[in-house]
């Protein structure tokens, strides 16, 4: 009885060992999330100014990427990567809400879907976005042309 106890904790541990580790965030992933999550948002924009469907998840999706960017110029790079993430989310339920089509820039790669792996829960990462700024955007406001400050550099 021992045996086999002393057995199954060894193998559970040996596999424990060999999880691999989720990703380190550093600059250039960053960048590359919140540059692909920029164009997402672009075309939920080009989407709600067309359809006119204004439920407040743009002006959500655009207050998280503006976080997202403020965090990585901050040199915080995951939690840059964590509000990009949620901002992404939220470009594609926009997406679906309006019945249109997405492409590979809704999608999460397999990078990307392991550097998520330790992301705050969706509650937590509002809760620090509103602390830092407890403005909402509406979706309407967010209709003209420009890049609703997102730019990156």
């Amino acid at each position: 009885m021992k045996f086999k106890i002393l057995i199954t904790l060894f193998l559970v541990g040996a596999t424990w060992m060999n999880l691999p580790a989720a990703p380190k965030a550093d600059k250039a992933k960053a960048k590359a999330v919140i540059t692909k999550t920029n164009n997402a948002i672009g075309i939920a924009h080009m989407t709600i100014k067309r359809t006119k469907k204004y439920t407040g998840k743009l002006g959500k999706a655009v207050k998280y990427e503006r976080f997202a960017i403020k965090q990585y110029k901050a040199s915080n790079y995951d939690k840059s990567i964590y509000h990009a993430f949620y901002a992404r989310k939220l470009a594609d339920e926009i997406m679906k809400e309006n019945n249109a089509k997405t492409n590979t820039l809704f999608l999460f790669s397999p990078d990307e879907q392991a550097l998520m792996s330790s992301s705050p829960s969706d509650d937590e990462l509002t809760k620090e976005a509103n602390t830092d700024d407890p403005t909402e955007i509406k979706d309407e406001n967010l209709m003209g042309n420009g890049t609703m400050g997102l730019e990156i550099l």
